[in-house]
């Protein structure tokens, strides 16, 4: 089995997911604004915002690669493959499907409160983000394979599908002893290579085109990897000269996305901000690793997944039980949008100790008692009988 028990949590990483999920809900939530205080009138950052997911991506190729010895050139075998994928499974499926299942219950309670209303069922179905075609690929979590022209459902969950195929990859990583690991991995880093390049030479978003999700996300899932395998510069880099680093990183990034510059430069940025804060060193780092900022990190995943859906209920409850235009004052969108901000963290803190972690434990359980089960250990514990006395004895056999 792969062993992990000894790996340390890298907690400015943690932390960072957490200020990523943040920033996209800010994203999402900018539309309630009153037309006088938008955001994007004055800068591009939140325009930009998309970008805040390719940078999930960046961290969890890091830290995958951090987690499961990347660098390590034996090959792992189809038993201890198989228990990285339960794991994974574990991590995002069991939250993405209740939040599916919640998004779909909610829309059919629209619709029934509309045949109520109006005597006419609709509004389940929409025939472009949802229809039953993206809802049986939401189940299987392969929605954001190239089959569909956006996002579809719970809209967040196509990064967890492009995460999915990721790790997919990932996986087949693991399979392959050093030498062929290395091929594999510039190939990788070729087709990341040649993607940005693609964005730099056409003027494109990297989200421009959504039926190249994958192509997208294993491009910065890549770049995670190569950060990890590099990280051993960071080391010789005094604590002091980091900090600097850190700083300018930050800054870096910050003006690159207020200004709009090209998303490769962003992603660049982004990079190296995952890079200069792998060992927890440096002014960032102390700033990262206080504990609530550690705690949005925990929460990052349940903020991710169900503030989309809370965005959804506010738009169609808000003006018909007050009466209330979203936008009818600058002042009046600007209070709405903290109190859905407040309402997301309560919600994501219920999310994460009920439902997240309980159903991640369970399910690792339970599918780790069926591989242990059908693929045991070559060495296990075995009681027999002995033959002289009426007693047991121990051995551990060798199971071919």
């Amino acid at each position: 089995m792969i062993h992990i028990a000894n790996k340390e949590e890298i907690r400015s990483h943690t932390s960072l997911r957490g200020w990523a999920a943040l920033m996209v809900v800010f994203v999402h939530f900018r539309s309630f604004l009153h037309p006088s205080v938008d955001p994007d009138e004055m800068t591009f950052f939140l325009t930009k915002g998309y970008l805040w997911v390719d940078f999930f991506f960046i961290l969890s190729g890091f830290v995958m690669s951090y987690v499961y010895d990347i660098e390590h050139p034996q090959r792992h075998s189809i038993r201890d493959t198989f228990h990285y994928l339960i794991a994974r499974i574990a991590r995002i499926y069991p939250l993405h499907l209740i939040s599916l299942v919640a998004t779909l219950l909610f829309f059919i309670t629209v619709a029934l409160i509309n045949w109520g209303l109006e005597e006419e069922f609709c509004c389940v179905y929409d025939g472009s983000l949802r229809n039953a075609e993206s809802l049986v690929a939401n189940l299987f979590l392969i929605h954001a394979w190239g089959m569909f022209d956006w996002v579809t459902w719970n809209l967040p969950s196509w990064s967890l599908s492009a995460e999915f195929f990721c790790y997919l990859i990932f996986a087949a990583l693991l399979t392959l002893d050093g030498e062929n690991r290395e091929l594999a991995l510039v190939a990788l880093s070729c087709t990341a290579v040649f993607f940005y390049c693609l964005c730099l030479a056409t003027g494109s978003d990297v989200d421009e085109n959504f039926r190249l999700s994958t192509v997208r996300a294993a491009s910065a899932f890549t770049l995670g990897i190569m950060l990890f395998l590099g990280r051993k510069v960071i080391s010789a880099i005094s604590e002091s000269y980091l900090t600097c680093i850190q700083i300018a990183a930050s800054i870096a990034l910050l003006l690159a996305l207020h200004f709009g510059l090209a998303d490769v430069l962003s992603i660049a940025l982004m990079a190296l901000i995952v890079l200069v804060t792998w060992e927890d060193r440096g002014y960032l780092c102390n700033c990262l690793t206080m504990r609530h900022m550690h705690t949005i990190g925990l929460l990052s995943f349940s903020i991710y997944m169900w503030h989309y859906l809370i965005k959804f209920i506010a738009k169609n409850d808000w003006e018909l039980y007050t009466g209330l235009p979203l936008q009818s004052s600058a002042t009046g969108s600007i209070f709405f949008v903290a109190c859905l901000i407040g309402l997301v963290i309560p919600v994501s803190v219920w999310s994460y100790r009920f439902l997240e972690m309980p159903t991640r434990k369970w399910i690792s359980l339970r599918l780790n008692s069926l591989l242990e089960t059908k693929y045991p250990p070559k060495w296990q514990l075995v009681l027999v009988p002995s033959q002289r006395k009426k007693k047991a004895f121990l051995y551990w056999p060798f199971i071919k």
